[in-house]
Parts: C-alpha cells; structure tokens; sequence
C-alpha cells in the first residue's frame, strides 16, 4: 500500500526538521517524495538536496543535484540561473576551482532574480578575482547541464504542486540553512 500524497507545505515541514536534526537520508527522502508528488519544478526540494550533500560533505552531490534540476525539472530561466549560481558557489568555495565556477556564474548572471542579483554579485566578482590566480588545470566537475524538456510529464500527481512564478525565493528558512554553509542566499 503506497502512502498517501501530502501538499507541498507538509513535504517542506518534514525536509526541513531532517535537515535540522542532521537526518540527511530523512531529508533526502522527504525531499523525492515532494519532488514525485507534483513538486519537481520548484526550487525548495532541490534545494533540500543541495543542503544535505553539503551536510554529508559532499560537494559533487551536491552539483549533481544542481545539474538533475536544470537539466530537465525547472522550466524557467530564472529558476535555473538561481540553481547555476548556486552550483558555482559550491564549485568555487567548496571545491577550490574558481575556473570551473566561473562557467556557471557568466550565464547566470544576466538572467539571476531581482531578489538574487545584489546578493550574487559580491561571490561572483570575487570568483572572477580568484580565476587567474588558481593554479587548478583539470576541471572539478564537468559542464552544467543544459535545460532538456522531457517528452512526457515527469510526475502524475501534482499533491505537491504550488503555484508559483519563475524566479520566486524559495523558503526562508531553507535559505537561512544554505546560507549558514557558505551559499548566501539571503
């Protein structure tokens, strides 16, 4: 018997009490059940990935969850400059590589949120600082993923699905817990 679909505001609930706590497997459970429930072209679930890989320590984890949702879960420009900023934070200060950070930030740039512009601005020209002095040759991760819509929909429920505007700010108490890791959101 399979469990009953939750709204999206129950799915937000329980990932964020995980994190909390440290359960990372708990908030990376809630986190694809929110995500099959209908809630895979937000940004909070995402996100909850994010923060768990880089509570586990691990950084490419957590671009990889970076590169599931703009690859093919977040239609929306806005939405996937958030999510390229957020992976060139991680590639620049958690693995060292500001070369390879840079490829996320220059396309990003142009199209990030209003709420997200004056906050990136600062990470981003440092990065373009630290660039030509990193002594990095081999890149840290390989290239984002480009957007690719799937030829079906991706979720048959849509319990979890909120309405929402391309290039809104997630919840705030997820971008308070990424911006305690470095990832300044807020």
């Amino acid at each position: 018997m399979s469990q009953p679909l939750l709204p999206a505001a129950a799915y937000r609930e329980h990932a964020m009490a995980c994190l909390r706590t440290g359960d990372g497997v708990g908030a990376h459970r809630w986190a694809k059940g929110w995500i099959g429930a209908g809630g895979g072209p937000h940004l909070d679930p995402w996100l909850v990935y994010v923060a768990d890989a880089l509570l586990r320590g691990q950084p490419r984890n957590a671009v990889h969850a970076v590169d599931l949702a703009i690859g093919g879960w977040l239609p929306g420009p806005q939405d996937r400059a958030t999510m390229l900023y957020i992976r060139g934070v991680i590639v620049f200060r958690r693995l060292d590589d500001p070369r390879t950070a840079l490829r996320d930030f220059q396309p990003a740039r142009p199209a990030l949120p209003d709420w997200l512009a004056p906050l990136a601005e600062p990470e981003i020209h440092a990065c373009e600082s630290a660039a030509p002095l990193s002594r990095k040759r081999k890149p840290s991760v390989s290239t984002a993923r480009a957007y690719l819509p799937p030829p079906h929909p991706l979720s048959t429920h849509n319990n979890a699905y909120e309405p929402r505007s391309d290039g809104e700010p997630p919840d705030n108490g997820l971008r308070t817990l990424l911006n305690g890791m470095g990832i300044r959101l807020c």
